[in-house]
């Protein structure tokens, strides 16, 4: 039964979660968990599991922690709180699971090599890999130096999500400065993970990105159902500019102003190919407004 509930996580995350809360019967609090499974990805694996962003806290990675919480909804991870402490470690069943998937794993040979724990764990990771830490606040660890990992040269940007993580895609918008990500969805939901506008805009907000939704600069959806050559998109492109751009007047004004202010905006919606996306022709003509670059980001 419990080998059948762990199909509801990706199995990869799943396998690496339990495996690490397995070597422990005491558990780890969420940041160790963070942190320890950060530095495996980063030292011991060929491709991450997981990946992760800048945060207060020093690396994060919401798909971990919503990994974590399936594990929890599955009665595979508990939560355990003595002295004051919250610690997360696998439950009965969760043991049972996890026997079955640790076999001299390379999760067993990293935490044996690796013992640093607690704050010591929390200060290595903070001085060691300096670009997740640029959120941190000065007590914590002392100030990186947050624009030698940025591009502060954009001002007008455009990011799809198709065939992206959504760790992947936060870190494409700080590493290029976005000040505000414009969704010119029609609507703003998704069924890949962290693409829905509440999910999204909280994100935005914890990086200090604004996030803002132009649902008149969207596209119905049921338009770009028979889609099947670029010269089916070209027509419908070419119907948009027409039809839609020119009713959208005020918020194509509004990304206009935000250009000449010197604020570094992003347009985005799903497609990964900038000649498939509407997107596209919404940054042509702000580009041509303001006389800025545009870049694929």
């Amino acid at each position: 039964m419990a080998a059948k509930k762990v199909k509801l996580v990706s199995s990869r995350q799943a396998i690496n979660i339990l495996e690490l809360l397995y070597s422990e019967r005491n558990g780890f609090s969420s940041a160790e968990i963070q942190k320890l499974l950060f530095v495996y990805s980063m030292e011991i694996e060929d491709k991450p599991t997981f990946e992760f962003i800048p945060s207060k806290n020093g690396c994060y990675s919401p798909s971990l922690s919503r990994a974590l919480q399936k594990l929890q909804d599955q009665h595979l991870v508990k939560s355990v709180s003595s002295d004051g402490e919250t610690r997360l470690t696998l439950t009965v069943e969760g043991r049972w699971c996890a026997m079955g998937l640790t076999s001299a794993s390379k999760m067993d040979g990293f935490l044996k090599n690796y013992t640093l724990r607690g704050d010591e764990l929390l200060s290595d990771v903070y001085h060691r890999f300096p670009y997740w830490a640029i959120k941190c606040s000065p007590a914590i660890v002392p100030k990186t130096d947050e624009a030698s990992f940025k591009d502060k040269h954009i001002l007008l940007a455009s990011i799809g999500y198709q065939n992206r993580t959504f760790e992947n895609y936060l870190n494409a918008l700080i590493k290029n400065d976005i000040d505000i990500l414009c969704d010119v969805r029609k609507n703003p939901v998704s069924r890949i993970y962290g693409f829905s506008k509440s999910t999204l805009k909280t994100a935005c907000d914890y990086l200090g990105i604004e996030y803002r939704h132009y649902p008149d600069l969207g596209i119905p959806g049921f338009e770009r159902m028979s889609l099947e050559s670029q010269e089916d998109y070209d027509e419908l492109f070419a119907r948009y500019e027409k039809s839609v751009l020119p009713k959208a007047e005020k918020s194509l004004n509004e990304l206009i102003a935000f250009v000449q202010s010197g604020k570094s905006i992003a347009l985005t919606c799903f497609e990964e190919k900038p000649e498939q996306c509407h997107r596209t022709r919404v940054l042509n003509y702000i580009a041509k407004k303001t006389a800025s670059a545009p870049k694929l980001i």
